[in-house]
């Protein structure tokens, strides 16, 4: 008993822990924690509707996949570019935006209209 009285307690009064050791996830992992929910949701749709549905599929929508890691990585290189941080400065992050608007459009135009001939709307 005389051995743990000696010790430190690890936690504050109020019953958290002590914040010396802890680093806050940076943005970019933030962003790629979002960017997989949205995968966890689109996956889970497309499980359901299989097993809901007979083992029917939806042919011609993978396009829709591109959707998340695109806006992920506008958001990203956005962020950098307010900082001053991008890769290539402004033309590269300007350049890499234009290839992620042209990836959500591309994902969007193939991928939604095959979704709703796959729904039958």
């Amino acid at each position: 008993m005389a051995e743990q009285s000696n010790q430190k307690s690890t936690q504050q009064p109020n019953g958290d822990c002590p914040a010396e050791g802890y680093t806050p996830a940076s943005f970019e992992k933030r962003a790629a924690a979002w960017m997989g929910i949205a995968y966890v949701l689109m996956i889970l749709f497309v499980i359901n509707f299989a097993i809901y549905t007979g083992g029917r599929e939806l042919p011609g929508t993978f396009p829709l996949f591109l959707v998340p890691v695109s806006v992920t990585l506008a958001v990203v290189l956005l962020r950098r570019m307010k900082l001053g941080t991008c890769p290539g400065g402004i033309p590269g992050g300007a350049l890499g935006i234009g290839l992620c608007a042209a990836g959500v459009g591309l994902g969007l135009a193939l991928g939604v209209p095959a979704l709703l001939a796959a729904l039958g709307v």
